[in-house]
């Protein structure tokens, strides 16, 4: 093993005009020099790189292992779900290079592709990060790079014939921006693409992880779980030329490449220097300030990534079903953290007080840019064309407003957009100035800045290298000698300024009486000021020598303060004054890179130019640096939420963590940062203090503070629909994350706040699933993992049921999804067992491969449709995969080591084998008890409650707390578990334990403790939870208590799909619901007990509606409770009703006063469930030439008898009435419609509607499907 130091000459001074030539036309000289080896794994010896130019040990190893019988000495075994990366700097580069590496399937390769090697991205705005992969696509290879613009330069190539599992072939990949890409395998080329692309990027890390490689997760898991064998992996310089890949497959080193043409082109290319200049320094002094938007939106969602500084992250956000080339494969992924919409806009608020008359944008968005204020008409500025990657653009100043970029083509990104205010403004005295010497003789050895140097080394090529340092006069400095700069250097100088000049290299004279540094610095930095000498070179545009000139982080040198495009005359000097956002800086060092069009540009060329540091009052200054800095933490965590990263070994948690600890370095009392600082160390460090909200005089304080958990409940969810949702119905996290979120919403409109708002909110999202083409044959129209599948809208559609019950158009979906997981899915495998078939489905192709045949616990939230469909209408093709796939996991238990009786975590649909250990310990196993429950609820049969008693074996009681129901009062085991409860809660632990303690005992301590954690913890997390924008589907305001406490059982939580509440509330006054503390105790099918506290002045009605009971006669006793005991003193009143699922009847809530419902079953009916069932609803009422058309839906379990529609005006009168045939049951999963009109009367139609109804009466399932306002 060996570092490689890129060996160079150069020359003393060569004349601009001898440079220049050489540059400019020199593809020849370029290609005389051999390939460089940056990087090479033969696996020989172990896993660390034979030859690294950068870190040659793997920055992650997981289930990898050697084996003897590589293609040379050992090879590398990756296992399926196995990890190993190297870090990407120095190791590969972007702008060009060749990948090669001897390959084998190790077993048999199909249809399904895989992804065989994977280099990501050192950031971006994209799920997976990757920059270049190669992939199995099913019939051979594909290959690809991503350019900066988020395209893909995609090659693919069919072999005649798989290759036998144990065959080892050869696969080389090459890049290059002003070729493109080329495949070999086994020295053969197999396929090119052509075209010039600028592919400049930092990297991440290179290897071999099936799911992702980014700096963010490093991971194998969901349908890309698929490993293989390596050997003799290396990585060059170059792209190599077909004698260079054919030695490369004979494991030889390879002499060749592609010849270069001018390196001037993509470098111009890059800084947008092919088209006109930059504007002219024309002033002897210039001042360009920064501004930083005020805000910056897609739509209603938060879009910082093309305002951060960090070239690689972009707006839009990166669309998994990509319109952009080479991006929508085979890995169909959902879109996340993006609207179907979005891309097409940006708005940039401009802050109040600061001018702005020039706009800068790196990134290959054209269309236009236009400036509004206070809601007036846009007015358009300029349009930037297709084809420019970076543009300078001056505009009349404007003051204020709204700048809207309109994106021609959506999805095609804005790297960064930059907001300046140029001026020929005087630089500022400061508090304290500092200065520098640009001296490219001396050698930039100072140890403050050798991490810079590694980043340098590790980010460009070699000919992007030129590094000068710049000191404070009277420094000491080593004279460099000419192999310390690139013999072919690109017109690039980076300035390095040590933070201090007390971190000399060893071996040097001591400094004595002297010292000079920012360390410790009071004051914050204003800006710096550049005295740009008169550069003898000859001007490559209209007179003029462009310059790029950017001021890195000092934190996080991959994020630019400044980043300008300037143009000077040559032999004239010129002053830049750079009024950056304030900093308090650290003892970190500075970055300032300086980039030209002119060719001859070196590092000599900047020769004692002096760099100035302006200093301003720290109060001052401290301002603008915790704004920036808490907007960096609040855009990098919001993405990095989804997997919470907590290793430094990954780039963004690294630079959250650098971000977040700056920020509490000069404000360690800044409250959000404290509270992300708690969340992101998963509360480590003890809870933030909190103080309680205060109960009003004479209010019990269970029922205030449940009440005040409500309302957080509330605005969480009232935030995310009036700041986030939009007309096409999603909230810009992608639908499918945007339907974890909306899990939330049943469960506070069951508990009767605001259940019109959110019923249209759902609905509206769950039409944009339809809008947006992600339903296909009853399954998700992508193919994707088992748990994504229910997140494409079978988790949208089960909801809509909560809230819609009946509602036909709902039900026959959710029976769509049964029908198709019943005959492609959930199948009888060759042992006869029912499992599922497979872990990689949609609607439109199943794989049935062997890898992707494993049935896991996340396979199972997609019963959501048969468990709602079973409980609908006793639907005998949903009951029989639920209690079939129990049956199946029952027949794999196990007894363990211990000698304990356990179930197996992952099951092969095939041949019955088990992995992953047991169920209890594996991700997402308490959702399969909902499986269990189920299928014991529907049967009867305790051998179902086995699973149940293993899972409390190894976890106790608790373990079954995702069960909506009362489950210690149905299975009886009050006086068993209890005990366990209540000692829980008593030592601390609220949440289901302080439930259960309260049910067991009677005392409300202990829900005043669960609720004031619930109150803490929501109010705490409230701005994370909204304007801090995280994804999606990692926000949550739980509500599972609350359901529990107001609905006596669960009705939805994400995951947990089968409905356990025992009533719902929907109250007559708006807002009553968070004035009602309602507690369900100890509710079961034949009896409950509801307990209420109105805190308001007011009497209050409400509609209470059953679900879990059972159908028939029921008594209620109601009355005043007194003495806080939860019993009735004094009067007691008694009503007898009839009671089922969906039935409802009105209680009042007296103000003041705390009252008691005793609900009784006295004479069981008929289950409704097994009734018939007529329905009318969304769609199905249309009026048409004087006629209303109705189609009649039958959705119950039985057939239908003859049926009548009447047409009814507002007050009920019957105005028309047709017959309505029998209809069959949908038994076979199928609708029953029927089709009838009715006339439609002359004069006012407000009001109309059409009931339905069986002719006879009969009972049906339920009431709430049998009449459609017309006006609706």
């Amino acid at each position: 093993m060996h570092r490689v130091v890129a060996a160079s000459i150069r020359p003393s001074r060569l004349s601009a005009s001898l440079l220049a030539l050489l540059l400019a036309g020199s593809g020849t000289a370029w290609a005389q020099t051999a390939p460089q080896l940056l990087f090479h794994v033969s696996a020989d010896q172990g896993l660390q790189a034979d030859t690294a130019a950068g870190d040659p040990v793997p920055n992650f190893v997981d289930k990898v292992k050697r084996v003897p019988d590589g293609v040379h000495g050992s090879a590398i075994e990756w296992a399926d779900d196995g990890v190993l990366s190297w870090n990407a700097p120095g190791n590969i580069q972007a702008q060009r290079g060749t990948l090669g590496f001897f390959w084998r399937a190790r077993y048999a390769v199909g249809e399904a592709p895989f992804v065989i090697f994977r280099v990501g991205y050192a950031d971006h705005s994209s799920w997976d990060m990757a920059w270049l992969r190669i992939d199995w696509n099913g019939h051979g290879f594909d290959a690809f790079v991503t350019d900066a613009n988020l395209a893909r330069t995609r090659v693919s190539f069919k072999l005649d014939k798989n290759p036998s599992p144990q065959q080892w072939q050869h696969i080389a990949f090459g890049w290059d921006e002003n070729h493109g890409v080329r495949l070999y395998v086994d020295g053969r080329e197999v396929a090119r693409q052509e075209t010039t692309a600028d592919y400049d990027a930092a990297l991440d890390q290179l290897g071999l992880a099936a799911r992702v490689m980014a700096p963010y997760q490093v991971q194998s898991r969901y349908n890309f779980l698929r490993g293989s064998d390596f050997d003799e992996i290396r990585v060059y310089d170059r792209l190599l030329d077909p004698a260079g890949m054919a030695a490369l497959a004979r494991n030889a080193a390879p002499t060749t490449a592609v010849a270069g043409p001018d390196p001037m082109r993509a470098w111009r290319h890059r800084h947008g220097w092919d088209a006109a200049p930059p504007p002219a320094l024309s002033a002897p002094t210039t001042t360009i300030r920064k501004v930083e938007f005020a805000d910056t939106k897609d739509h209603k969602q938060w879009m910082w990534k093309a305002t951060d500084g960090i070239a690689e992250t972009t707006w839009p956000g990166v669309y998994n079903r990509s319109r952009l080339p080479g991006r929508n494969d085979y890995f169909q992924l959902p879109d996340w953290n993006t609207y179907v919409d979005g891309g097409q806009q940006l708005d940039l608020t401009l802050p109040a007080g600061e001018t702005v008359n020039r706009i800068e944008v790196r990134g290959a968005a054209f269309g236009g840019l236009s400036h509004s204020v206070d809601g007036q008409p846009a007015q358009t500025l300029f349009q930037r064309p297709q084809g420019v990657v970076r543009s300078v653009n001056p505009i009349p100043a404007q003051h204020g407003g709204v700048l809207h970029f309109r994106n021609t083509a959506q999805e095609t990104p804005i790297q960064e957009i930059w907001a300046y205010q140029v001026s020929d403004a005087a630089e500022p005295e400061g508090t304290v100035k500092q200065r520098y010497l640009i001296d490219s003789q001396a050698l930039p050895d100072y140890t403050n800045i050798a991490a810079l140097r590694d980043y340098i080394d590790g980010r460009y090529p070699a000919a992007e290298r030129s590094t000068v340092m710049a000191l404070p006069k009277g420094a000491g400095s080593r004279k460099r000698t000419a192999d310390t700069l690139p013999a072919q250097p690109l017109p690039i100088v980076h300035v390095l300024i040590p933070s201090g000049v007390s971190d000399a290299p060893a071996a040097q004279p001591l400094i004595r009486s002297w010292a000079h540094s920012w360390e410790n610095m009071h004051d914050g930095l204003d800006g710096v000021a550049i005295d740009l000498p008169a550069l003898d070179l000859p001007a490559p545009q209209d007179g003029l020598i462009p310059l790029n000139i950017r001021i890195k982080d000092p934190i996080w040198p991959a994020r630019d303060m400044i980043d300008v495009s300037v143009s000077v005359t040559p032999g004239q000097k010129r002053t830049l004054w750079l009024d950056l956002r304030d900093r308090i800086l650290t003892a970190d060092s500075l970055w300032i890179s300086i980039a030209s069009a002119a060719p001859g540009f070196n590092a000599t060329s900047l020769d004692g130019a002096e760099i100035r540091m302006v200093y301003k009052d720290r109060d001052e200054a401290k301002k603008e640096h915790m704004a920036d800095r808490f907007n960096q933490v609040r855009d990098n965590w919001g993405f990095l939420v989804e997997e919470h990263t907590t290793s430094k070994r990954q780039r963004l948690y690294a630079r959250v963590y650098a971000d977040l600890s700056d920020l509490l370095r000069v404000d360690p009392d800044h409250e959000l940062g404290r509270l992300y600082w708690n969340y992101i160390s998963y509360n480590s460090q003890g809870k933030p203090p909190f103080t309680q909200p205060e109960a009003p005089k004479g209010v019990p304080l269970w029922a205030f503070r449940q009440t005040e958990d409500l309302k957080y409940v509330r605005r969480f969810i009232d935030w995310w629909i009036d700041n986030r949702q939009i007309a096409y119905g999603d909230f810009g996290g992608g639908i499918s994350d945007d339907s974890d979120l909306t899990q939330q919403w049943p469960g506070l409109a069951l508990m009767g706040v605001q259940p019109d708002k959110l019923n249209a909110s759902l609905t509206a999202l769950s039409d944009a699933v339809y809008r947006n083409g992600m339903f296909s044959n009853g399954l998700s129209t992508i193919e994707t993992d088992e748990l994504h599948a229910y997140e494409e809208g079978i988790n949208t559609n089960s909801a809509m049921l909560y809230l819609n019950w009946g509602d036909p158009l709902t039900v026959e979906r959710l029976m769509e999804t049964v029908k198709a997981f019943d005959e492609r899915i959930i199948l009888p495998n060759p042992q006869g067992h029912l499992l599922f078939s497979s872990n990689w489905f949609g609607g439109n192709k199943v794989y049935r491969e062997p890898n992707w045949q494993w049935q896991k616990p996340y396979s199972f939230p997609v019963l959501h449709p048969a468990f709602l469909i079973g409980q609908y209408n006793a639907d005998p093709t949903g009951r029989k995969l639920v209690t079939g796939l129990a049956d199946g996991y029952l027949a794999h238990a196990y007894t363990d080591d211990k000698g304990r009786w356990a179930l197996p975590n992952e099951i092969h649909w095939a041949t019955g084998r088990t992995r992953g250990g047991e169920l209890n310990n594996g991700s997402g196993s308490g959702d399969i008890m909902h499986t269990f429950w189920a299928a014991w609820r529907w049967t009867g049969d305790d051998k179902y409650l086995k699973a149940l008693d293993y899972r409390v074996e190894r976890g106790g009681p608790g373990a079954l707390s995702n069960l909506g129901e009362n489950y210690v009062e149905a299975l009886g085991r009050g006086a068993e578990w209890n005990p366990r409860f209540i000692s829980d809660a008593d030592g601390g632990s609220t949440g289901f334990a302080s439930l259960m303690a309260w049910q067991a005992t009677g005392d409300k301590k202990y829900l005043e403790a669960l609720h004031a954690d619930g109150i803490q913890a929501k109010a705490q997390r409230e701005y994370m939870n909204t304007e801090g924008h995280w994804w999606s589907d990692r926000v949550e305001a739980p509500s599972e208590f609350l359901q529990r406490a107001r609905l006596g059982g669960i009705a939805l939580k994400r995951n947990q799909s089968w409905p356990g509440h025992t009533v719902s509330w929907r109250f007559a006054q708006p807002d009553a619901a968070e004035q009602v503390a309602l507690l369900v105790h100890a509710p079961s099918p034949d009896r409950f007990k509801v307990i209420a506290y109105n805190l308001g002045t007011r009497a209050v009605d409400a509609e209470m509606s059953t679900w879990n009971v059972a159908a028939g006669q029921w008594r209620m006793t109601s009355g005043v409770d007194r003495n806080g005991d939860d019993t009735i003193d004094g009067k007691v009143t008694t009503r007898d009703l009839t009671l089922e699922r969906s039935a409802s009847t009105t209680l009042r809530f007296a103000p003041g006063q705390s009252q008691v419902f005793e609900f009784a079953l006295v004479q069981a009916g008929t289950p409704v469930e097994q009734r018939a069932d007529l329905g009318i609803g969304r769609g199905d009422v249309r009026v048409e030439d004087g006629q209303v058309q109705v189609t009649v839906h039958s959705l119950g379990h039985v057939a239908t008898g003859v049926g009548v529609a009447v047409l009814e005006d507002a007050r009920g009168r019957e105005l028309a009435r047709v017959e309505i045939p029998g209809l069959a049951a949908p038994s076979d999963l199928v609708p029953k419609t029927a089709t009838v009109r009715l006339p439609l009367p002359a004069g006012n139609r407000s009001g109309l509607r059409v009931r339905v109804m069986q002719a006879d009466g009969a009972a049906e399932v339920t009431q709430r499907n049998n009449v459609v306002t017309l006006d609706r």
